[in-house]
């Protein structure tokens, strides 16, 4: 499906001169601009930006908003999920390369990451290699914990395996902050996501986590984080279902 929306079109009609050593030539900004879904906070298009493969998000006005507000909103979000990129990588976790960035408009413009979804795959694939991937999840997650990050919606639809290692993407809800609790609706999260998708590889998916958390965060913190886990667990709000454990014990 080919869609273009403003602010996009006026991205879509803008030029760029490319210099090589044999030869230069002018190229779309923007082009190939399709859509990949629609939610509540943006629309996600895969696109060619400057002839590489590219995701751009583009947080759309909301209606039923101030427009004062709401674009004060959108400012922030799209400039702290473009900071909190910027600081995963730098923290030597895989997670999309921001590429341009619009305040004014709400668009974000990352690197493509080609490969599948933990959720398309976890389980299809050999559980070494489930095990593997998800110690360097839990890994990442300790070290964005470490540097005062919550990923904000750390489920298994956000997480690709790549041929060059897992990533993680989609960091619209991030966050910082120094509040252990924050960090363990991050784990609350994860284990949500298996438990409601993936509950063949449940057991073994949640001990390879805290494997990886645990190399990175130690196992004083990595015991107070499922503690705390467990504490979300048990309030009413996270236990209307039907397969919760009460507690999850490492």
């Amino acid at each position: 499906m080919e869609i273009s929306l403003p602010p996009l079109r006026e991205l879509l009609n803008e030029k760029v001169l490319i210099v090589s050593a044999n030869k230069s030539e002018i190229i779309p900004l923007l082009s190939n601009l399709m859509l990949l879904s629609m939610g509540a906070e943006a629309y996600i298009f895969k696109a060619r930006f400057i002839g590489v493969d590219a995701i751009v998000k583009w947080r759309s006005p909301k209606s039923y908003m101030p427009r004062d507000l709401d674009e004060k909103m959108r400012r922030s979000r799209t400039k702290l999920e473009a900071k909190i990129l910027w600081k995963a990588l730098s923290l030597g976790i895989r997670v999309p390369i921001p590429l341009f960035i619009d305040l004014d408009a709400g668009v974000l413009i990352m690197s493509y990451i080609e490969g599948k979804t933990l959720r398309d795959i976890a389980e299809e694939i050999p559980e070494t290699d489930l095990c593997q991937a998800i110690k360097t999840v839990g890994s990442y997650t300790a070290t964005l914990h470490m540097n005062g990050i919550a990923h904000g919606d750390l489920t298994t639809s956000n997480i690709i395996v790549a041929n060059d290692g897992v990533y993680l993407i989609d960091f619209g809800l991030a966050t910082f902050t120094k509040r252990s609790e924050d960090m363990a609706i991050d784990v609350h999260i994860f284990f949500r996501s298996i438990e409601s998708t993936h509950h063949k590889v449940e057991d073994v998916a949640k001990k390879c986590f805290v494997v990886g958390y645990r190399q990175v965060a130690g196992d004083t913190k990595t015991e107070a984080l499922i503690k705390a886990v467990n504490s979300i667990r048990l309030r009413g709000r996270y236990v209307a279902t039907r397969r919760l454990r009460t507690e999850w014990v490492v």
